[in-house]
């Protein structure tokens, strides 16, 4: 079954690249990227190298850390 669904031109734009990349349908990429955002959680591999030392703020880690320990 065909559905039409109206988009943003910006956001056509960036499905019409990654379609012509990947070599896929406008179907194929709606499908690639949904599975790929299901999966996203599953895999902590996918958070390897996304957080730089200067985005982490120290103090706040360091509170959590000792609400945590007296928690216990």
């Amino acid at each position: 079954m065909v559905k039409v669904i109206t988009i943003m031109d910006d956001v056509y734009a960036d499905l019409y690249r990654l379609k012509k990349s990947k070599g896929m349908s406008f179907t194929e990429v709606l499908r690639f990227l949904l599975n790929e955002r299901r999966d996203e959680g599953k895999n902590i591999i996918n958070l390897a190298g996304s957080i730089v030392d200067g985005d982490i703020d120290h103090r706040k880690v360091e509170r959590i850390r000792k609400e945590q320990y007296i928690g216990r």
